[in-house]
């Protein structure tokens, strides 16, 4: 069990303890005209925290065979149900769709926190055979698909790389990190020393690189 599963195992717990505590209180709680003032309040308090353990319980409920999930129209309750997405992540996935559209799953990689290894498990799951229409495609992808010059993964900055197809900001900081570390890249293929970055996604950006920036490494 991950951190973040064991935090929303603990939150579940917690909202059904006050959810029976409250009834509990609730149904022994003294006859009129004690406690007749606002009794409103009390029933809208249990209506919440019931409301809150049943949306948890949902998300928490693995996707049936067939069932999928459309990350344009869907609700961050919803997202979250796919494998490996938490609460956190859906949100992000929810904020990035802002004024954008995923016109392929692939458009999930600019969201941070979503590497191949989660696009992988997700893929199965994802309805995006209706997209919605007039809107553009994530900024990530649609800087890729308009740049024309390449990229030197041995120079590029932050702003720079996250123009290649798939390379969010959080995967950029990571290709710069790794090459302050380790030096520049002498091939394309120790790209694949970065975390985040597998074949499937070296093999998109490799036309949109060059590695002209570099100088041999020490021996």
């Amino acid at each position: 069990m991950t951190s973040e599963e064991r935090t929303s195992a603990t939150v579940a717990a917690l909202l059904l303890l006050g959810a029976a505590l409250l009834r509990v209180g609730w149904e022994a709680r003294p006859a009129a005209p004690f406690f007749a003032a606002d009794t409103t309040a009390y029933a809208e308090l249990v209506e919440g925290v019931e409301a809150a353990v049943a949306a948890e319980a949902h998300r928490r409920t693995p996707l049936e065979e067939g069932e999928r999930v459309d990350p344009n129209r869907d609700d961050a309750l919803e997202i979250a149900r796919l494998p490996g997405v938490g609460p956190a992540l859906a949100q992000r996935i929810v904020d990035a769709r802002q004024g954008a559209v995923y016109t392929s799953p692939e458009d999930l990689l600019a969201v941070a926190g979503i590497g191949e290894a989660t696009l992988v498990r997700v893929r199965p799951y994802l309805d995006l055979d209706r997209p919605p229409e007039g809107i553009p495609v994530p900024r990530a992808r649609a800087d890729a698909s308009e740049a024309r010059d390449p990229v030197d993964v041995n120079l590029a900055g932050v702003d720079e790389l996250v123009r290649l197809n798939g390379v969010g900001p959080a995967l950029a900081e990571r290709i710069v990190a790794h090459r302050v570390e380790s030096g520049p890249f002498r091939t394309a293929e120790e790209l694949e020393a970065v975390p985040g970055i597998g074949p499937v996604l070296l093999e998109r950006i490799r036309p949109q690189i060059i590695l002209a920036g570099h100088a041999p490494r020490p021996p």
